[in-house]
This record gives structure tokens, sequence and C-alpha cells, in this order.
């Protein structure tokens, strides 16, 4: 009996030196509350507020200003962080295209980072992302006649399959490297907006202009007329994810972050952006 009783409390001895040399391992922080959160997470309690990189120039419905205040699509999703953490958000504007968002969150300067931004494969290498939230088809804006003259006898399908022309996309953005990714025969010109990307379809500088359908769609809804000289070539076979960003060691802001990815009510689809901009379109007729 004596022999078994010991063999007890040596038992429970290792079990308790083993939770102790466990606690002291843990790498999590204890706040000014008294609660022992994960690093990333207590980072920002202790500061007292969440960072968020987002672009300079609005890109409705993500991120837009109304009555002098911030709105969208991704506004909502990190306002719902900010709010379930407690902590107000601060947004820097500083960043004048795409990647330099990804670039403030892979440096640490921001906590989060939103603007309409896609996954890819270069931006992988610095940050994390969310789950995505939205997922909208590629689209090519084409010259008509830059078209023909570059297909000659092809089919659509099949001169889309192997374009070979000038395509133009917006710099310091994910299409450029989504074109020379997708178009691996074609000349990629990046310009410095969207729209003069579009005008240089429209002016024959390039054959075609890539990015979203949404933006796509949005462009020849705004000036139908430009269907005289251009046309439009959807692919349903071609994503882009679009997802919030957080470092690269912010595991557990990344898990929080799904978590009110997946709550979300409101599940948009391009199709449906598409058909709220034609109604807007409608009424303001």
């Amino acid at each position: 009996m004596f022999i078994k009783k010991l063999g007890y409390r040596l038992a429970l001895l290792g079990l308790l030196i083993c939770s102790a040399a466990g606690a002291a391992e843990s790498n999590l922080v204890r706040v000014p509350d008294g609660r022992m959160l994960a690093p990333d997470i207590a980072r920002i309690i202790i500061r007292g507020e969440l960072v968020v990189a987002i672009l300079k120039n609005n890109t409705p419905p993500f991120v837009d200003e109304k009555n002098g205040r911030l709105v969208g699509v991704d506004i909502d999703i990190v306002e719902r962080v900010g709010r379930e953490l407690k902590v107000p958000v601060r947004y820097d504007r500083s960043s004048n295209t795409y990647d330099e968002v990804t670039e403030l969150v892979a440096a640490g300067k921001a906590d989060l980072g939103v603007s309409k931004l896609a996954r890819t494969l270069k931006r992988a290498q610095s940050v994390l992302f969310s789950t995505p939230y939205m997922n909208l088809e590629h689209a090519l804006l084409m010259s008509r006649l830059g078209f023909a003259e570059m297909a000659e006898k092809k089919t659509v399908a099949a001169a889309v399959k192997t374009f070979d022309g000038k395509i133009g996309v917006l710099a310091g953005s994910a299409w450029v490297e989504f074109a020379k990714r997708n178009f691996p025969q074609a000349v990629v010109v990046p310009y410095p907006t969207w729209p003069e990307a579009v005008n240089a379809a429209k002016t024959g500088q390039v054959v075609a202009a890539y990015r979203d359908a949404v933006e796509v769609r949005k462009i020849m809804l705004t000036d139908p007329t430009l269907a005289i000289t251009l046309r439009t070539v959807t692919f349903n076979d071609l994503h882009s994810l679009l997802c919030v960003m957080v470092g690269s060691r912010d595991t557990v802001l990344l898990s929080f972050v799904n978590e009110i990815v997946a709550g979300q009510t409101v599940k948009l689809t391009s199709s449906e952006l598409i058909n709220k901009m034609k109604a807007e379109q409608h009424e303001h007729k």
C-alpha cells in the first residue's frame, strides 16, 4: 500500500512539475484588466486601438465615405473586429497602391489591411490571408478593333486563351501578377490608375484592360457608348479572392478575423454587386 501511495504521489508531483513548466513556457501576455491573451491580441488591447491600413482612394462599395465617415463592405468587417476587441479603429490612409497597403501590414505598421485586397502568391510570402469574404470573376475590357486584328480567324475563346497582345492593368495591384500568370504571352502594361488603363484600351494603346468583373461592368454602365468600341469577356474559371490581411506572426488575430468573416450575415457576389449598380443607375435617371 505504501509503495502504491508513493507511486501516486510521485506521479502527481511529476504532473505538477510539467504543468508549471508549461505555464512558464506560455507566451500569453497579461493585459491591464488581468486577462491573459495571445501577444498579437494583447498588443492591440494595450495600445488601445486597432490600426487598419486602407487605400488612400475610395474603392466603393468596399471602402467609401458618406457624411464624413467611412463605410463599405471592408469597413463593416474591421469595425466589427474593433467592437469585439472593445477598442476603436484607427485608419492609416497613407497607401497610394494596393501593394503599399500589404507592405504596411507586412512591416507591422498596421494590424489589418483591407481595400478590396486579393490573395496572390507574391503577397502570401509576407502576410497571412483571412478566409475569403468575396469571390470576384476576372474580366477583360477589350478593344473591338484591336482584338479583331489580333484574333484574325480564331474564335473568341481560342484568341483569349493565346492572348499575345498588350494588356493594361492597374499598377501596384494584384492584377499585375494575375496578368503575368494567366496571359504569359501578353505584354503587361501597368497604368497609375484604372481609368488610364481603360482609356488605353479605348484608344488602342493596349488590346485590353484587365480587372475584376465588377470594375469592368461598372465602366460599361457608367458610359454605355463604350460598347461601340469595347467589349467585355468574363472568365468563370478565374477568380479574385478578397481577404483581410494580417501580419505573418499574428496567427491568433487571423483566427479571430476568420470568426468575424464566418459570422457575416450578408455574403455578396459579383452578380449582386453589378445588379445593385444597375439599380442605382436606373434610380438616378
